[in-house]
Parts: C-alpha cells; sequence; structure tokens
C-alpha cells in the first residue's frame, strides 16, 4: 500500500511508456491511466518490451505514422 493509498486518495492505476509524437523527434517517457476493462476484456502484466524495427525507422523519420 503506498502513502496517497493510506491516506484514502487512492490513485487510478497507470502504466509507463516511452512516446515518440512526430517522425524524427525523440523518445521520452509517459505516464497513462490504466483503461477499466470492458466485458470480455482480459488484463495482463507486461514485465518488458522492446523497439522493433519499423519503431525504429519512424523515429527516425523514414515511415510516416
Amino acid at each position: 500500500m503506498t502513502a496517497t493509498e493510506r491516506r484514502g486518495q487512492a490513485r487510478a492505476p497507470t502504466y509507463r511508456s516511452m512516446q515518440v509524437d512526430e517522425p524524427g523527434a525523440a523518445l521520452h517517457p509517459v505516464e497513462k491511466e490504466i483503461p477499466a476493462p470492458r466485458a470480455g476484456d482480459v488484463r495482463v502484466t507486461v514485465e518488458a518490451v522492446g523497439v522493433c524495427h519499423s519503431d525504429a525507422l519512424f523515429i527516425d523519420g523514414h515511415m510516416p505514422g
């Protein structure tokens, strides 16, 4: 339990990711709220991810978004 939760101000669950906003821009970290699952959805926990070749091409400005 976090200090915030102990004070009764529980935060919505979030996830962290790296984002690029436009071709040629740098990756930067973002934190977003996890949407509530809908009927039939399954939530999984992701431990690690990587950048695929097409992501790298977009970041470098070689592919449109």
